[in-house]
């Protein structure tokens, strides 16, 4: 089993907050260097899904919180995923080093903390979808789609006698993944994704605005 991290609101709708510094449209992965997924423009499109460190120079540092409710353990900002420091220490755990943890606070209009989190990217890059069981096309061999998405627009990616009415699925593949516990796929814009262990660790925390989906693995 793999699960799909993510975060969820705890108020019944998504948080006010905005960033006090940075510049998250100039946030770039720090190695660039062109492999069989995402080329260096897509990865300044989707920095913290690409499995590689992101610069530091414009990541925000602080971020105003503008509820009256508490910040979640787990959250998202800017599309960057913000966590508590007992989520670092539960990652680094399972890959001491491996991952990167940007500190952030959180402040209240009056410019008072009211919590330090982390922006948490994953730091392995790997092909870890199974080729046999998946039902989606890998479309021009950079990215995981559905069929259907493709017929009317670019039906000469499909490949001879693929099934387009089959439900697309996404099934990862524990040989690819080895021994990792936290990735993002090359070949998918979402992301990061959890080994079974690490993501029964996190989800037995309880932690608020966590999203930890089980995903299909062979």
């Amino acid at each position: 089993m793999v699960y799909s991290l993510g975060s969820k609101p705890t108020l019944g709708h998504y948080a006010q907050q905005k960033t006090l510094d940075g510049d998250v449209s100039k946030i770039e992965v720090a190695d660039k260097t062109p492999d069989a997924g995402f080329d260096a423009n897509t990865a300044s499109t989707y920095p913290a899904h690409q499995g590689r460190p992101i610069q530091p120079k414009h990541v925000f540092t602080k971020v105003e919180w503008q509820e009256s409710g508490p910040v979640p353990d787990v959250g998202t900002v800017c599309g960057l995923l913000v966590v508590s420091d007992r989520f670092r220490e539960i990652v680094d755990k399972f890959e001491p080093g491996v991952h990167q943890f940007l500190p952030v606070e959180y402040v209240d209009g009056h410019g008072a903390v009211l919590a330090k989190r982390y922006i948490f990217v994953a730091c392995n890059r790997i092909d870890s979808v199974d080729r046999a069981h998946t039902t989606m096309v890998l479309f021009k061999g950079m990215r995981w789609t559905p069929a259907n998405d493709l017929v009317g627009w670019k039906p000469e990616e499909i490949p001879p006698g693929f099934d387009v009415k089959a439900k697309p699925k996404l099934v990862f593949s524990n040989a690819q993944i080895g021994g990792r516990h936290a990735w993002s796929d090359m070949f998918l814009i979402y992301g990061p994704n959890l080994s079974d262990a690490l993501g029964a660790a996190l989800e037995v925390e309880h932690f608020t605005g966590i999203s930890l989906q089980k995903e299909e693995a062979v």
